[in-house]
């Protein structure tokens, strides 16, 4: 449980006789729910409409808690403890020592290998690591930025890390953001890596890299697109090498725990080596090997991952996509969420644009994501019922899972 969070609302609220209700709300609501009520009542507060914060608090937490409590058992996962094993770190220093890219040596012969357990052809392996933090909307035209990123692990642990977008260390000048469009591309590359074997190498050292052959127009297919010319297909080329020279950087030294142990920051890439093979034979066709880097082919080995709905990288709203990422693992840990809009484009780091500053403009727009996002299939086999309904003082937006659960797929022969 978050101590950060409950000290904020006492120190807000002033009320000290509710803590043991504060507790109970946020174990039974998570913390996004409750950090977006105590957001309202921030707001309300320098309106100058609360005369009373803790009683305002009060009504706000059991309304959400009476709507979670009539959600079915069917829509709460049937063993989330297992599902959780199977993705999650055990803990926040474990997980950010996985994620630290090992040294390639000069010369280091590199053997090759297959997964003894391989992944379904069925959903798209996603690293759990990857949230909507690391992209944003093609509108951003910044050359770096720097967003708070979240890390869960399976002790509860729920980890704010500042992430420097586009930049491999701090202080550099930057060379763009990631986009939503190059998530997709990752998730479409993850998919042909999959159906091809899912090969891989290692070196002595330890160094990992998961590779595929990508034929560009094979890529293009996957990502949804109907047709295509030859000015689509090289806006593509440039999608993956973007997912090559554009980086990252975790700033660990700005965590107390981590600079204790050590650990300063790590600077990585999602791919590592790429070749390009252009022929022609009757039609010219474009083969790109892609290799994965290290830090990101080592979650994937080392089964980092959650299972994703292939429709996720056909989805063609940037919002929506972001949207997605974000939801999902809330839904399928806790079957509900809501949350007003202002706090939602906050979340997702859009951005600045005229349409976050007005409740009206911001439901128009995110009502043109969830015409999308609607009824998407999760990787649990379930489907995300998302709609705007109308607040105290925002929009809201709110989703459930709605269908039955598949518990797992992988191939285990």
């Amino acid at each position: 449980m978050s101590d950060y969070l409950l000290n904020n609302i006492v120190s807000i609220t002033k009320d000290e006789k509710s803590l043991n209700f504060w507790k109970k709300a946020i174990k039974t609501l998570g913390e996004n729910i409750v950090e977006a009520e105590l957001g309202e009542l921030k707001y309300q507060i320098h309106q100058g409409k609360i005369k009373y914060p803790a009683k305002y608090l009060t009504t706000l937490l059991k309304k959400q808690m009476f709507l979670t409590k009539k959600r079915t058992k069917k829509e709460r996962p049937a063993n989330e403890k297992e599902i959780e094993k199977t993705y999650l770190n055990p803990n926040q220093l474990d997980l950010f020592r996985e994620l630290k890219p090992v040294r390639i040596e000069k010369g280091e012969l590199k053997k090759e290998k297959q997964m003894d357990v391989p992944y379904s052809e069925k959903h798209i392996p996603w690293a759990t690591f990857i949230g909507p933090d690391f992209f944003t909307l093609s509108t951003n035209k910044a050359k770096n930025d720097k967003v708070m990123a979240k890390f869960r692990t399976l002790d509860g642990q729920v980890c704010l890390v500042p992430l420097l977008r586009g930049a491999f260390f701090p202080g550099d000048k930057g060379s763009g953001i990631l986009t939503a469009e190059h998530g997709r591309v990752l998730g479409g590359l993850e998919s042909i890596w999959v159906k091809q074997g899912q090969h891989n190498t290692e070196t002595e050292k330890g160094a990992v890299n998961c590779y595929c052959h990508v034929k560009i127009r094979e890529l293009a297919k996957i990502l949804g697109w109907k047709s295509f010319g030859g000015r689509d297909l090289n806006h593509l080329k440039k999608l993956v090498v973007d997912l090559k020279r554009i980086p990252y950087y975790l700033n660990l030294e700005s965590i107390e725990e981590f600079k204790i142990a050590g650990l300063k920051g790590y600077g990585f890439f999602l791919l590592g080596d790429t070749t390009l093979v252009e022929k022609k034979n009757g039609r010219e066709e474009t083969i790109i090997r892609v290799e994965f880097s290290d830090t990101y082919s080592r979650q994937i080995l080392a089964r980092r991952v959650v299972k994703r709905p292939k429709e996720l990288i056909t989805t063609r709203s940037e919002i929506a996509f972001l949207l997605h990422l974000y939801l999902e693992p809330i839904l399928i840990k806790n079957g509900y969420f809501a949350k007003e809009l202002r706090f939602v484009v906050k979340d997702l780091n859009l951005p600045q644009a005229k349409w976050h500053n007005l409740k009206y403009d911001r439901k128009r727009q995110f009502e043109k994501a969830i015409k999308e996002l609607k009824n998407k299939q999760t990787g649990t086999g379930q489907r995300m019922d998302v709609e705007i309904t109308k607040g105290l003082v925002d929009y809201m937006l709110e989703a459930k899972l709605i269908g039955q659960q598949i518990i797992d797929d992988r191939k285990e022969e």
